[in-house]
C-alpha cells in the first residue's frame, strides 16, 4: 500500500500484490451529508462510490504522481464488480465496505467522512498487517470463506473487503491509461517485441496499456 515503493519495485514481483487479476484485466481501462463523484456508478450507489474514492485514494494517494481518484480506479472497480464478480463476492464487497466505514466511525477519533487520507492509510495498513501476522485469524477467515453455507458476519465481510480492495486498487491503478502513459515507461508505437529486457532496481517498468 506504499505506492512510491510499489512504483519503484513494480518490475520486481509486485504482481504478488494483485489477487483475482483476471477479473480486473478484462476491464482496462465529499461532504458528510451528500457525497458525490464526478461519474455515474453502475454497481455502487453514489454515496458508496464516494466512500470508495476516499479508501482507494488512501491506498494509492496522489504525490508527485497521480492518485487513485485521478487514475479513475473506482470507476474501473465499479464496472468490474458490476460485470465480472460473482453475486456472492460482490455482496461481500459491498457489505464489507459498509462494515469498514461503520467500524471506522465506531473506533476512530474522527468520523469516516472527516478522515484524512493519512488517517485512512494508517487504519488500512494496520488492518492488513495485523491480519497477515495473525495465523489463527487468517485460518478462521479462510475456513469461513470456503463454507458457502455459513452466515457471514460483519467482521468477515470487513476482512474480505479490506484484504481485497488493496490489491484491486493497485491492479486497477497500474493498468490505467493515465498511469501507463505518464508514470510507467510507455511506447505508443512499439517497433519490435523484446521478451526479456534487463531491469535495474529503481527503473520504471513497461506499461501494459
Amino acid at each position: 500500500m506504499e505506492r512510491r515503493k510499489a512504483l519503484k519495485n513494480i518490475g520486481l514481483g509486485s504482481a504478488a500484490l494483485f489477487t483475482s487479476s483476471a477479473l480486473f484485466g478484462a476491464l482496462q481501462g465529499c461532504s458528510p451529508s451528500a457525497p458525490v463523484v464526478g461519474w455515474i456508478p453502475v454497481f455502487f450507489t453514489p454515496a458508496e462510490a464516494a466512500q470508495m474514492e476516499k479508501i482507494c485514494e488512501a491506498i494509492a494517494p496522489k504525490t508527485s504522481t497521480p492518485g487513485a481518484i485521478e487514475a479513475g480506479v473506482v470507476n474501473h472497480l465499479d464496472q468490474a464488480l458490476n460485470v465480472l464478480y460473482e453475486e456472492r463476492d460482490s455482496d461481500y464487497f459491498r457489505r464489507g465496505l459498509a462494515a469498514f466505514v461503520k467500524d471506522y466511525d465506531d473506533n476512530q477519533e474522527t468520523s469516516f467522512n472527516k478522515a484524512t487520507t493519512e488517517q485512512l492509510t494508517k487504519v488500512i495498513n494496520d488492518f492488513v498487517i495485523g491480519f497477515e501476522e495473525d495465523g489463527e485469524r487468517n485460518k478462521a477467515y479462510n475456513e469461513d470463506l470456503q463454507d458457502e453455507n455459513s452466515e457471514k458476519s460483519d467482521e468477515f465481510v470487513m476482512t474480505y473487503f479490506t484484504i481485497n480492495v488493496v490489491p484491486a486498487t493497485f491492479r486497477s491503478y497500474f493498468t490505467s491509461e493515465l498511469v501507463g502513459e505518464t508514470v510507467m515507461r510507455y511506447d505508443p508505437i512499439p517497433q519490435k517485441y523484446e521478451g526479456c529486457i534487463p531491469y535495474a532496481p529503481g527503473e520504471k517498468s513497461w506499461a501494459s496499456v
